[in-house]
């Protein structure tokens, strides 16, 4: 009887040891994948409400090359780092663009698209201008509209900052769609990068938006730390994608995604 007791444990032991093995292996090939999803063309909620865009699309395109499951998390943008640091198999995918302070903190991928940051203010309040300096900027919005943790804010409060005598505010969103919302409202204009921002004024007929003068942004995809061989496979495939202009064909695909 001890014989068969100890014979069933030995068996049990190694179902539960398989079976931990296995499950080992299926966190190893899973991607939690990290985005905002108000950020169309790149990551936008569909009419059936799933989240989709270029992101997605690359992400996915990425996973079936390399044999990864993948799984779209849609938090708060400023969360995105916070869970990538946590986790080997964590990737953001968000539109994000390259700088030191992400640097510091997670490994980036290779560039994959650039952007430049416009400005969605009410039809004609910039007239015909094709490009719109800060201080056009600062001299017609009081409170300007942006997303929490993006380029477009740190662009604007810098240079609030610096402009001396200003004493323009800015209001911090979850995304820029629903900051637009609030135009003619609670702000008078919203910051945020150029598809966004022109899929925004496509969207609504009492809105228009015009390109910022300053630097443009390369946006990649944040990993953690330790995920070297990761973004080893994740660039090689990356490259692939831009010299077949699969990623530009996403782009245009998404091109209306509001």
């Amino acid at each position: 009887m001890k014989k068969l007791i100890a014979i069933v444990l030995v068996v049990a032991l190694a179902v539960i040891g398989c079976s931990a093995l296995v499950a080992c292996n299926n966190d190893e090939k899973t991607l939690q994948v990290y985005t905002n999803a108000g950020f169309a063309p790149f990551e936008y909620v569909d009419t059936n409400g799933k989240v989709v865009g270029v992101d997605i699309d690359i992400m996915n395109y990425i996973g079936k090359e390399l044999g990864y499951k993948v799984i779209i998390n849609d938090i708060e943008f400023k969360e995105i780092l916070n869970q990538v640091q946590g986790n080997k198999y964590a990737v953001g995918a968000a539109g994000m663009s390259k700088n030191d302070e992400r640097d510091k903190v997670a490994l980036s991928s290779v560039v994959y698209a650039t952007s430049v940051q416009y400005v969605i203010a009410p039809n004609g309040t910039f007239a015909d201008n094709a490009v719109v300096t800060l201080d056009q900027l600062l001299a017609a919005a009081n409170k300007i509209g942006i997303q929490a943790g993006t380029t477009g804010q740190y662009l604007v409060e810098d240079y609030i900052d610096e402009k001396e005598g200003a004493t323009n505010t800015t209001i911090e969103y979850t995304n820029a769609i629903v900051a637009s919302q609030d135009i003619g409202s609670t702000v008078a204009a919203v910051v945020i990068d150029e598809l966004p921002a022109k899929a925004i004024a496509d969207s609504k007929s009492n809105l228009s938006c015009w390109k910022i003068d300053a630097e443009p942004e390369s946006y990649v995809l944040y990993f953690n730390k330790f995920s070297e061989d990761l973004v080893k496979d994740v660039n090689a495939v990356l490259e692939k994608m831009i010299a077949d202009g699969i990623i530009n064909q996403f782009i245009i695909n998404h091109s209306n995604g509001n």
